[in-house]
């Protein structure tokens, strides 16, 4: 049996729709929706979310998401304060879906609706970046912020500028200052544009943009076998099937305002509204992030799927706590016994065993992470002790040699491709050459990287070195070799 749209209760069909969501995918699904139902649940907020695919590829997810009522299951699983969680919930905060591509129409209505007064996203980092285009009345933009500057000038057109008719904002993407940076490229947009001076003055005082931060890691769907032990399980089949692992945590810079339109806190649920969102991002970002994007293309390479299949592998797992502790904490100015709780913790969720979080999808748009969630790091490394982490530099260059591997077969990685094609062209155009060399020059691309990253000490040596190891002894014996030179630093 498929996942009926009459598994809804009549009373939850009923509820308005009062939030816009920018965002299809599993993320928002097993997180921002969960949140919103749990709400909806105790009476608190009493409203549904409209879900808008940010790019052609979010389609598929659309047609499903419709065909199942806008209903999709969210399957927990994992130690929350020492107790075994093992929970599947039916999520019904999600009246339907849209493809603005096919109808644009839809979308641009929705902004018609005062009661549609929130706007939350999650287009990856890759998604809050300035990209020139045309205004075409009736035409979709490419770009999320484009799409959000239309569909905020045709609320404004629509409700003739009034200040009640103003949106509260709240992108989730991981990217430092996430609200003020989309609110500028809005702005941006509305002045290529030629939009009316009354807009972007609307949208900067009727308009709020909070800051925010995200976290709890939702996998990906899981293979055909556990699929159907799940299917049996709950006795009807989803092909929007959520899976997550039990901790959340959504941090808003906010006055106070949804704070009381959402009560999360009442329920039990860990939202924090809070002045300042930038020491809870820089600790996600840097530990948890970090860590993720350092072994993702390295634990790849090595063979393993899963983060918790590289966790089980001892060189490895050292690997990962090396990375945590030797150098992203290090490098942070936060006081350390805070953040070594905050890093044992995540090390304890990288190793959940009901989480299959795949490193084929860490991978994606690996190197706008890098950018975000590695560069500040080794750069703030690099200036405390005058060289380059050792162990987060191997992460980078087993990234760039992930690049070059596709480039070699022909294949573009999931990513911001004018950026593969820079890095991918230029390891084709090298082959051959001398290899610091050319790590010099991959490592110079600005565009790529926000500035020139050979300025960071000896850190274009340390990367031509560790693909040397690699090339000659495999990722998984130079790992072990290296992990047993840093125990034995370690012990010394």
């Amino acid at each position: 049996m498929l996942l009926s749209p009459s598994l809804a209760p009549s009373e939850v069909r009923s509820l308005p729709e009062r939030v816009i969501q920018i965002g299809e995918g599993n993320f928002l699904r097993g997180f921002f929706d969960w949140l919103i139902h749990q709400l909806n649940q105790r009476g608190h907020f009493n409203g549904r979310i409209v879900v808008v695919a940010p790019r052609r590829s979010g389609a598929q997810n659309i047609r499903k998401l419709n065909a199942q009522g806008g209903l999709f299951t969210v399957y927990m699983r994992g130690l929350m304060d020492g107790q075994e969680i093992d929970q599947a919930e039916i999520v019904s905060s999600v009246s339907r879906g849209l493809d603005p591509y096919t109808d644009w129409g839809a979308f641009l209505a929705c902004a018609e609706n005062r009661a549609i007064d929130i706007c939350v996203s999650n287009t990856t980092e890759a998604g809050i970046v300035y990209t020139q285009e045309k205004y075409e009345a009736g035409q979709p933009q490419g770009s999320f912020p484009g799409k959000l500057t239309a569909y905020l000038y045709h609320r404004f057109m629509h409700f003739r500028g009034s200040d009640d008719a103003g949106m509260t904002i709240l992108p989730c993407e991981l990217i430092d200052d996430n609200g003020g940076r989309l609110r500028e490229i809005v702005i941006q947009h509305a002045r290529d544009w030629c939009l009316p001076d009354a807009f972007m003055h609307w949208v900067k005082h009727a308009n709020r943009f909070c800051n925010t931060l995200v976290d709890r890691i939702v996998s990906g769907i899981p293979d055909q076998i556990q699929q159907e032990k799940i299917f049996c399980r709950l006795g009807y089949e989803d092909s929007l099937l959520t899976v997550c692992e039990p901790f959340h945590l959504f941090v808003i810079e906010d006055p106070g305002i949804l704070a009381r339109q959402w009560p999360f806190q009442d329920v039990g649920l860990n939202v924090r509204y809070v002045c300042d969102v930038k020491p809870y991002r820089e600790r996600k970002v840097r530990i948890l992030n970090g860590a993720h994007t350092a072994m993702a293309a390295l634990c790849y390479a090595a063979d393993f799927r899963t983060v918790q299949q590289a966790m089980d592998d001892p060189a490895f797992a050292l690997f990962v706590r090396r990375v945590v502790y030797d150098e992203i904490i290090p490098s942070m100015n936060e006081e350390s016994a805070s953040l070594a709780d905050f890093a044992r913790v995540t090390i304890d969720r990288f190793r959940n065993p009901h989480i299959e979080h795949r490193l084929s999808d860490i991978v994606v748009n690996g190197l706008t992470k890098i950018r975000v969630r590695l560069v500040p790091t080794i750069r703030d490394y690099a200036e405390r002790y005058g060289r380059a982490p050792r162990l987060l530099t191997l992460g980078l260059a087993a990234t760039l040699l992930f690049y070059r591997e596709q480039a070699v077969d022909g294949k573009v990685a999931r990513d911001d491709e004018p950026l593969v094609r820079r890095i991918q062209d230029l390891w084709l155009e090298r082959e051959g050459a001398d290899l610091q060399e050319t790590m010099q020059r991959l490592l110079a691309d600005a565009v790529v990287w926000g500035y020139d990253l050979n300025e960071i000490g000896d850190l274009p040596q340390q990367a031509a070195h560790h693909v040397r190891e690699i090339e000659r002894d495999g990722i998984r014996a130079y790992v072990n070799k290296l992990m047993g030179l840093v125990m034995g630093a370690s012990l010394a």
